[in-house]
């Protein structure tokens, strides 16, 4: 109690004051603001892990029903990898792009396993959360995280590309574009991962899983990650302008057609021609639609999900980084904490001004959990199932092979 007390110093419970912890210690991920109102305007510090007191009770649950969904969506991509290699490509129509999407996908999963399986203390005192040189669990999880979202954006890209030649320019990606794509692909997010790690670092800021940290993030993490997904999403809507355009005009060609006639009453020569030049524009359309509608409907989802996190984690950066200027913002919170020590509840409706709230962090968190699912609903072709029981069937029962004279 005595050791407590000292720790607590000129703040008020549960606050700790900053000074009594040694200076060399990691501070990153710390929540502290100076009180004014208190002898010395002492610096008093949130207790750790700071999601305890800005997040209802329900916040645990969520992240770790989020983490079980992240082992069901492994389990189901590391299926769809199995199926791969194991069934024959007709069956299973895998292509490179889908496989590396879903490669990226199981080291985004893989980031939120770890916590779950590891179960690591998340504070290294009692108002420092670990970081990635101070835990191992930190270190891989936030990692994972990292290379997952940085090499599932920059697939979403080349996919979107890919979709864009092959339907608007009647360009089919070849060899080059393979080995192009694979340095793409692969190399970029390498070199903004490293940059990331070395640079910036990741710690426990939310949950149980490691997150980067606020300093120079923009600069490399989310700005590349933010301008490759927005490339990406203007490629989707350059492509979809094009459907659009090719079926209006396909409408509008085929109404010329049937109302156009020259002067001796028969149809126009012109016209004809620009009606059957649409029209087989319209039915090359219609093909690679139908074959690249699974493609297009991940890349706008996954799309989706990632500027939807890196939007509300940048927003969350900016808000803890403003208190750090304006302390005012947490001091309503900081003094309704100092008369409610044993009840967080009670302040809960204050903290909005200063962190993103709780049921949008829950959404992030949920979405990025579905991601599994997602690439298995649309990058699993039907005939895989029948594939595997034909496949397990002539593993138990193999057919003899007969023989078959020369004569004969």
């Amino acid at each position: 109690m005595a050791n407590e007390t000292f720790l607590r110093g000129n703040c008020i419970a549960p606050f700790y004051d900053a000074s009594r912890f040694p200076s060399d210690e990691v501070t990153r991920g710390r929540l502290c603001a100076p009180i004014g109102g208190l002898p010395g305007t002492p610096t008093c510090c949130l207790p750790c892990p700071a999601t305890d007191w800005s997040y209802s009770d329900s916040f645990k649950t969520y992240d770790r029903i989020a983490s079980w969904l992240n082992v069901a969506g492994l389990v189901l991509m590391v299926f769809m990898l199995v199926s791969y290699v194991v069934l024959p490509a007709q069956k299973t129509r895998s292509h490179y792009l889908s496989v590396c999407l879903v490669v990226s996908c199981m080291m985004l999963s893989i980031g939120f396993i770890i916590p779950l399986a590891a179960k690591p203390d998340q504070c290294f005192n009692e108002i420092t959360p670990h970081d990635m040189y101070s835990s191992g669990e930190c270190a891989w999880s936030g990692a994972f995280l990292l290379a997952g979202g940085l090499s599932a954006t920059l697939w979403i890209f080349i996919r979107a590309l890919s979709m864009n030649l092959q339907i608007c320019w009647d360009i089919v990606p070849g060899r080059r574009f393979f080995y192009l794509s694979q340095a793409i692909g692969w190399g970029i997010p390498a070199a903004l991962f490293a940059a990331s790690m070395s640079i910036t670092g990741v710690s426990f800021r939310f949950g149980t899983a490691c997150h980067i940290n606020h300093e120079t993030s923009m600069q490399d993490f989310w700005g590349p990650l933010l301008g490759f997904a927005g490339a990406a999403g203007v490629l989707q809507l350059f492509t979809f302008a094009y459907c659009v355009k090719v079926y209006l005009q396909s409408l509008w060609t085929d109404q010329s057609s049937t109302a156009g006639s020259d002067d001796t009453g028969l149809p126009s020569y012109t016209s004809s021609v620009r009606a059957q030049t649409a029209s087989a524009v319209f039915r090359r359309l219609k093909k690679v639609l139908w074959l690249q509608w699974r493609g297009i409907t991940i890349v706008s989802i996954i799309l989706v999900d990632v500027v939807f996190f890196a939007i509300v984690f940048v927003y969350l950066d900016d808000l803890q980084a403003s208190v750090l200027t304006d302390w005012h913002k947490v001091e309503p919170w900081l003094e309704c904490l100092a008369f409610h020590p044993n009840d967080k509840d009670e302040c809960l409706s204050l903290v909005n001004n200063f962190v993103v709230t709780e049921s949008t962090v829950v959404a992030v968190l949920l979405l990025l959990s579905l991601a599994g699912f997602q690439c298995f609903i649309f990058l699993t072709r039907p005939e895989i199932f029948p594939a595997w029981g034909e496949y397990i069937y002539g593993k138990i029962w193999p057919q003899r092979q007969e023989f078959v004279s020369l004569d004969a």
